[in-house]
């Protein structure tokens, strides 16, 4: 029997992590494991996932900064497709890195890390720099419209530094609330 392992890449924000599932390439094409209980559960995390979400984005988009308050959701999410620009801001209140944000490369058909972990209490949000991209995601509790919050993308308290100008936006995204808003 073949051993299989996921490699897992910390990032500044504690909880946070990228993950890179293991890839195997044939003369058929590519296999590589979206979920599987044992390498996440070996990696550290075990959910029971609620609901799994599939967002196709155009080029040069941008999508969140999301997040539920207060019933916040754990997520895992996979590049299906394509690449993307990953960001998320620490929103837990009792964190070292309360306030600040990372950002990742994650792709799908590279050696970058195909998923990112995002504990509770962490907004999200991507942008397709690159061309399109297709991205499945696990959440832990289920959407709740009325606890859902909409960070501002271009909160200059936040300053990220997007890679794409004039970014195509959801009008809900277009009027995201200021960081101090939403920690308030």
């Amino acid at each position: 029997m073949r051993l299989i392992w996921m490699d897992t890449l910390p990032t500044k924000l504690p909880g946070v992590m990228l993950l890179k599932p293991p890839r195997f390439d044939d003369e058929r094409g590519a296999f590589r494991p979206i979920f599987a209980n044992r390498l996440h559960a070996e990696a550290g995390y075990t959910h029971e996932w609620a609901e799994m979400n599939l967002s196709h984005t155009r080029q040069n988009s941008i999508r969140g900064l999301h997040l539920q308050d207060p019933e916040s959701q754990a997520k895992l999410i996979t590049v299906i497709s394509g690449r993307i620009f990953d960001v998320a801001v620490d929103l837990r209140k009792d964190s070292p890195t309360f306030g600040q944000w990372d950002s990742f490369e994650l792709g799908a058909e590279s050696d970058l890390p195909s998923q990112i972990y995002l504990p509770e209490g962490i907004a999200h949000g991507l942008a397709t720099p690159h061309g399109e991209a297709t991205i499945a995601y696990l959440v832990s509790r289920p959407w709740n419209p009325a606890t859902e919050k909409v960070l501002a993308w271009d909160d200059p308290d936040l300053g990220i530094d997007w890679p794409v100008d004039n970014p195509s936006l959801s009008p809900r995204d277009a009027a995201g609330m200021a960081f101090e808003e939403v920690i308030g």
